[in-house]
């Protein structure tokens, strides 16, 4: 049996990291110089959010484009930071069900841009 070895480079690393999972890499690593000049003539912009309900639980995404190096997100879940979501941009936040909460994710780069997300779903109950 033939044995083959294929040599990746960082780079190809890191956009298959990309692909699979926006935001799990740090800044330093997603960014190249192609990168950073096409992030510069672009504005940091939310492009998509949800917090789907389930029993007792709201899975919570958020998405955004034209970010300039750092990126950070925070959490917020009514009013409260929540350090343990931070940079993340797909969180499960448990709830009590009934209740009504404030769900924030806040987006901040480099540049001193950020913008919001939020959402104010009910908890719903039931089995999972």
């Amino acid at each position: 049996m033939r044995r083959t070895s294929y040599k990746l480079t960082l780079s190809a690393v890191a956009a298959a990291a990309m692909l699979m999972f926006p935001g799990a890499l740090p800044a330093s690593a997603s960014s190249t110089s192609a990168g950073s000049a096409a992030a510069a003539g672009a504005a940091l912009t939310l492009t998509g959010g949800s917090c789907e309900g389930l029993a007792r639980r709201f899975l919570c995404s958020v998405a955004f484009s034209g970010a300039v190096a750092p990126v950070s997100v925070r959490w917020f879940v009514d009013g409260s930071h929540v350090p343990a979501y931070d940079n993340r941009t797909f969180v499960g936040i448990g709830c009590q069900p009934t209740f009504r909460y404030d769900i924030r994710a806040v987006i901040s780069d480099g540049t001193g841009a950020s913008v919001e997300y939020r959402s104010n779903p009910v908890c719903r109950s039931g089995n999972p």
